[in-house]
């Protein structure tokens, strides 16, 4: 005689074997995760595809350096220079950074970072500030510059204006397929660096 548990057991144990076998059978029809069987197993979830790139190692970057004495920009009314009472604004370089991008053929595409401050002095009367920030990429120390630019980086303050914070970012820049160089930056007015 068997046992309810036996009976019951049992039955388990075909319903389970059944199911084995329709999804192998249905894995024979159709194949891969589009089939039923694949989305049977998958759970219906279409397999998450990931780029190749997320697993890249980072772009190396040239090093960034501000030119020496370059981090400060002191500007008087005409004729005043030095005198506290005649300051119309003082801007400096504080932050930076660089990240880079592969381009076609080798090169690094960079991306630059530079942030700083404007504050007004007393001979301010409000209006805009166009700050001079050379970027420069070279190949060594006493090296001619590859490229030399001037950016002009926009600050509106009005009379009397607390400090403004600044922000410049930069994406024109390219270094050729093998090029070792490094990347020299600092406020110019009117020097040549």
């Amino acid at each position: 005689m068997i046992s309810a548990f036996q009976a019951v057991t049992d039955r388990k144990l075909r319903t389970f074997f059944a199911v084995g076998v329709c999804a192998l059978a249905l894995a024979g029809c159709g194949g891969g995760a589009d089939s039923v069987a694949g989305k049977i197993i998958s759970g219906g979830q279409k397999p998450i595809e990931i780029s190749p790139e997320t697993f890249a190692p980072p772009v190396s970057c040239p090093p960034l350096q501000l030119k020496s004495n370059t981090y400060l920009i002191m500007k008087y009314a005409r004729g005043k220079q030095d005198d506290p009472d005649a300051l119309l604004y003082q801007a400096t370089v504080e932050d930076w950074a660089v990240t880079c991008t592969e381009e076609a053929g080798g090169g690094r595409r960079m991306k630059l970072g530079f942030s700083g401050d404007v504050t007004p002095g007393p001979a301010w009367k409000g209006g805009e500030v166009a700050l001079p920030l050379r970027v420069a990429i070279t190949p060594g120390e006493e090296a001619k510059p590859l490229t030399s630019e001037v950016l002009k980086i926009p600050v509106t303050m009005a009379e009397g204006a607390p400090s403004q914070k600044w922000t410049l970012i930069e994406e024109k820049f390219t270094i050729p397929a093998g090029a070792s160089v490094k990347v020299v930056f600092g406020f110019d007015e009117g020097r040549r660096r």
